[in-house]
C-alpha cells in the first residue's frame, strides 16, 4: 500500500502543503500514521477523500458541512445523491446552451429577411435568455430580502445609540420578525426534499423543517416513507410551477 508525506499528498491532489495542514487541523483529513520521526504519512484512501472533498468545495460545500456529510454513516448515499442532482442541473444547463445556440443560429440565418423569424421563436428566445435554476433564482430573492432586514435592524440600532431614541427600534424589530416568518414559510413552500435512502421526494413537517440542522443544500430530516434519518438532498418543488 502506498504511503505519502504531506508534500507528495498536496502534489498528487493539486493542493498546497498548507492546505492538506489545514484540512488536518479542522479534523477532515488525518493521516493514516505518524513516522517515528514525526513525519505523517496518507495512503490511498486519504487521497481519494482529498479528490472528494475538492469536488465538494467546488459544487459549493463549506468545510463544516463537508465535514458533516463524511462523519454520516450513510455517507456514501448521500454524497452519491448530490452528485446526481448535480448532474441534472449540469445537464439541464447543456440542454439550455444547446438549444440558445440553435436559436442563434436560426436567427442569424434569418437576419436576411427579417420576416422569416416567426413570433413563437422569438418568444421562445426570450424565454431561454430569461430562465435560470428556480431554486437557485429563489435563494438569492430570499438573501436580498435578508440584507434588507439586516440593514433596518443595523438603522434602528444605531439611531438608538446615537440619539437615545428607541422607539425607531421598538417599530423595526416586530416588522423584521414579521417579514423573517414570512421568507421563512415562502422557502417552506419552495422546497422538498429527496431521501438518499428510498430516493423518494417529500416535504417535512414544519417543526422538523424549522428546527432540523441544514447546510446550503441538505437538511437532516425523517423520510415519511422509509423511516430513514439523516441529511436530505434540497431541491426545488416542481409543483410549484402549477400552483
Amino acid at each position: 500500500m502506498s504511503k505519502y508525506t504531506t508534500g507528495e499528498l498536496a502534489r498528487l491532489g493539486g493542493v498546497s502543503i498548507r492546505t492538506i495542514q489545514y484540512y488536518d487541523q479542522k479534523g477532515i483529513l488525518n493521516p493514516t500514521t505518524i513516522s517515528d520521526g514525526g513525519r505523517r504519512l496518507y495512503t490511498d484512501k486519504e487521497l481519494k477523500t482529498l479528490r472528494l472533498i475538492l469536488l465538494l468545495k467546488s459544487m459549493g460545500l463549506s468545510l463544516t458541512t463537508i465535514k458533516d456529510l463524511l462523519s454520516e454513516d450513510n455517507s456514501t448515499q448521500v454524497l452519491s445523491l448530490m452528485l446526481k442532482e448535480q448532474e441534472k442541473k449540469i445537464q439541464h444547463e447543456m440542454t439550455m446552451t444547446a438549444d440558445q445556440l440553435e436559436m442563434i443560429r436560426k436567427v442569424q440565418d434569418s437576419l436576411a429577411d427579417y420576416a422569416l423569424i416567426s413570433q413563437p421563436d422569438l418568444d421562445g428566445i426570450e424565454n431561454m435568455m430569461e430562465s435560470k435554476p428556480k431554486l437557485t433564482k429563489f435563494r438569492w430573492w430570499m438573501l436580498t430580502w435578508g440584507l434588507m432586514m439586516d440593514a433596518l435592524e443595523i438603522l434602528a440600532i444605531a439611531v438608538w445609540i446615537i440619539t437615545g431614541n428607541w422607539v425607531p427600534a421598538a417599530i423595526i424589530f416586530p416588522v423584521v420578525i414579521v417579514m423573517a416568518i414570512w421568507i421563512i414559510r415562502e422557502y417552506y413552500n419552495k422546497v422538498e426534499y429527496i431521501c438518499p435512502n428510498c430516493h423518494q421526494h417529500f416535504k417535512p413537517s414544519w417543526r422538523d423543517f424549522t428546527f432540523s440542522k441544514h447546510t446550503a443544500k441538505t437538511r437532516k430530516l425523517t423520510c415519511p416513507n422509509c423511516g430513514y434519518r439523516g441529511f436530505c438532498v434540497e431541491v426545488y418543488d416542481v409543483k410549484q410551477t402549477s400552483r
